[in-house]
Formats: structure tokens, sequence, C-alpha cells
């Protein structure tokens, strides 16, 4: 395929991640290849690996853009009724996300960085960044001088939620019963908080 030149530098970067993104939201994860993308927008493979280190920085970055979108739609929700009822609409909010975006947000399970490096700041950033709204509704159980509690317990929860939800991804729910996936986050919530406040009292 011949060199092109019709983008600048930040235009072809999105034009990639466009259609990166858009292959991950129709086929998953394991489809995006170099080759497949250059295909689709006409570039070749070289151009995408001047903008990327290599496939798996490709992935980061597209994986990146899923947890931007989680953070946007958890971060919309509104709070401020009491800590039971804003991690109850939150967990909606999250499972709605999924239904949303099975491939997408199902990428974000499968492991990067074969090779044992590191991931890097600027991506465990994006991570951190749905665990924040989580800590913060968690925040008035331990008032303003229990932010580094608070962090723990709000992460410790969503990992449970998480853990739920990628048994109901993988059609493993059928092991504990047949409840929904939220409707069992719902009583893990309601009752890891109920928990909380009686170690309190």
């Amino acid at each position: 395929m011949g060199r092109r030149s019709d983008h600048s530098r930040d235009e072809l970067l999105a034009l990639v991640l466009d259609t990166a993104e858009k292959i991950v939201e129709q086929e998953g994860i394991a489809a995006l290849t170099a080759r497949r993308v250059s295909k689709e927008i006409g570039y070749s493979v070289g151009t995408i690996y001047n903008l990327f280190d290599n496939l798996d920085d490709l992935s980061l970055h597209v994986k990146a853009r899923t947890l931007d979108a989680l953070y946007a739609h958890i971060r919309a929700v509104p709070m401020g009724q009491d800590v039971e009822q804003d991690f109850l609409a939150l967990n909606a909010a999250y499972f709605d996300f999924l239904s949303g975006n099975p491939n997408t947000w199902g990428s974000i399970l499968e492991r990067v960085g074969a090779d044992g490096r590191p991931l890097p700041d600027w991506y465990l950033a994006k991570v951190a960044l749905p665990f924040s709204v989580v800590a913060e509704t968690m925040l008035p159980l331990f008032g303003p001088d229990g932010r580094d509690r608070a962090d723990y317990a709000a992460h410790t929860l969503w990992c449970g939620v998480h853990g739920i939800a990628v048994m109901a991804m993988e059609d493993s729910l059928e092991v504990v019963g047949n409840h929904s996936a939220r409707e069992m986050a719902d009583f893990l919530i309601l009752n890891f908080l109920r928990g909380l406040r009686a170690a309190k009292a």
C-alpha cells in the first residue's frame, strides 16, 4: 500500500483510534490488528506503528476510551439521596453501560502487555477515574478525615460488583442461582454498606 499524507498527525491519530474502536465495538478486541486498521483507513501498517509503539499500545488507547466513557456515564448519575440509594443508582448505571457496550467493556478485561512490562501511569490514571466516583459516594460513611478508608472500602466493594459482572459476561452465574447479575450486585452493595454502618455504630 502506498504512503498517504492526507491527514495531519492529530487527525490521523483520531482516525486510527476511531477505526480501532469501531472494530472492537463490532467484533471484540481479538479482531483488532494493525493490518485490519490499516486496510480500513487506507494507510500503511508502518504509519500506525509511527503513532503507537505496538499493538498493545494501540489496544491500551482503545481501552482508555472505554474507561473515559464509563467514567462519564457514571459521573452523570444524580447523587445526594443517601449512600445506599446513591450506590444502587451507580450500580444501575454501571450495568446499563456494560450491557450497552459488551465488546468494548469486555476488552478491558483482556490482558495487555504479555511481555511483563507494567501498565503506563497515564493508563492507570484512567482506570482510577471510575473508582474515584465510587470512593466519593462512599465518603459520607467515613467523613472528610476518612478518605483513605473510604477509598479502600470503595475499591473492595466495586471489585466485588465487577466480579459479578465478569461472571455474568462469561455466563457463569448458573453456579450461584437464578438471580440476575444486577440483583446480586445490589444485594452485595446493600449488605456491604449495612455492615460498614454497623461496624461504626
